[in-house]
């Protein structure tokens, strides 16, 4: 009986609480780097309500990336214009909407954008996931906006291994989309075959 009491305090008790820290230098960048990308996003034409926020977006991004960075500084610049930017062009989204949703364009306009948008960027992500790994992080950071000498520098390689790497990627990413297009034109073809 005293072996059951034991098995059943064993199991009423909490489990430990796991807590995520930053790594190792990130406080001390955070510290040091905030108000000078909030500078830039200022610079790039931000409120300070838009520069600290797309500050934020950015420093979460570096903290993602901390360890596939080589440059950090020059990483969240780009990412806190890239960050502010996409905030500015999602306000234009928002606008959009309301205009489909109040009858603004023809039928096919008014599709549901967001479930649009969402399987965009899902067969896009299932494109670049089809990548090998080197060629998944160059493809991520062009997609940031950064440019071949800025992804050599923020991953230690030279700025030709980078772009040897981009060509392969869209190589491999063309001959995916040709091949979905056959299957689809095949998958076509014989659902008129069938009627």
């Amino acid at each position: 009986m005293e072996a059951d009491n034991g098995v059943a305090q064993a199991t009423v008790t909490p489990p430990v609480e796991v807590r995520n820290t930053p790594p190792v230098g990130f406080t001390k960048f955070y510290r040091e780097h905030f108000r000078t990308l909030m500078k830039t996003a200022m610079y790039a034409g931000a409120t300070k309500e838009q520069a600290e926020e797309a500050t934020q977006k950015a420093m979460h991004e570096v903290l993602r990336r901390w360890d596939d960075i080589g440059d950090r500084v020059a990483y969240g610049c780009r990412a806190v214009i890239s960050n502010f930017i996409k905030a500015k062009t999602h306000g234009l989204d928002r606008l959009r909407v309301r205009q489909v949703e109040r009858g603004a364009g023809t039928a096919l306009g008014r599709e549901d954008a967001a479930l649009t948008l969402w399987e965009d960027s899902e067969w896009v992500l299932g494109l670049l996931n089809s990548l090998p790994t080197e060629q998944r992080k160059v493809m991520a950071f062009v997609v940031d906006g950064f440019s071949s000498s800025e992804i050599a520098a923020m991953l230690g390689r030279s700025p030709e291994a980078v772009r040897q790497s981009l060509l392969e990627a869209r190589k491999r990413l063309k001959q995916a989309i040709k091949d979905e297009r056959a299957a689809e034109q095949d998958a076509g073809s014989m659902r008129k075959e069938a009627r």
